[in-house]
């Protein structure tokens, strides 16, 4: 028999956790315990209408539920901040990246399952894809407001750094 899950309960577990003396650990072993049931948080989260849904966000935490879909290859793009990202239904591939002289260099892969996470520390650039032809469905705990910091997205060719607009992030969406 699952746990059971509440969105509501998860955002303010997260906020806490943000608040913590260590927010980073404190934010990753409450995705650990989340996740060890990924069908409880399925049963626990309503269908969501939007791909991105901002769930809570103050000034210490930005809390995320997250769709990723299998024919579209997020660009690549970066955070500003540590995030903790949490999958509980499907699989998605991160293609890492790191900036050289002003260049994107791949910087190797990492892929996540239903129940697993992974900390992307605040200088990592990742492009995202659904794996499986099937949407990823997770849970993404930034520590800061993610929505008040400048962000870029980075050229699929050149690695050049562009704004990060809601235009600017569909025009370099790559359709796979």
């Amino acid at each position: 028999m699952s746990n059971a899950f509440s969105l509501d309960g998860f955002v303010a577990d997260a906020r806490a956790a943000a608040a913590a003396p260590d927010p980073l650990a404190s934010v990753e072993r409450l995705m650990a315990r989340v996740l060890a049931d990924p069908d409880a948080v399925a049963g626990g989260v309503p269908q969501m209408a939007q791909d991105e849904v901002l769930l809570f966000e103050d000034e210490t935490v930005s809390i995320w539920h997250e769709r990723f879909l299998p024919d579209a290859l997020l660009p690549p793009h970066e955070h500003l901040m540590p995030v903790v990202l949490g999958v509980y239904r499907g699989r998605e591939r991160h293609m890492l990246w790191r900036r050289v002289d002003d260049r994107l260099h791949p910087a190797g892969r990492l892929e996540l399952a239903a129940g697993e996470y992974q900390v992307l520390e605040a200088d990592a650039i990742h492009a995202v894809q659904a794996l499986d032809g099937a949407p990823s469905l997770g849970l993404h705990v930034y520590l800061g407001a993610l929505t008040d910091v400048r962000r870029h997205l980075f050229d699929w060719d050149s690695g050049a750094p562009v704004p990060m607009t809601d235009e600017s992030f569909e025009a370099m969406k790559r359709r796979v």
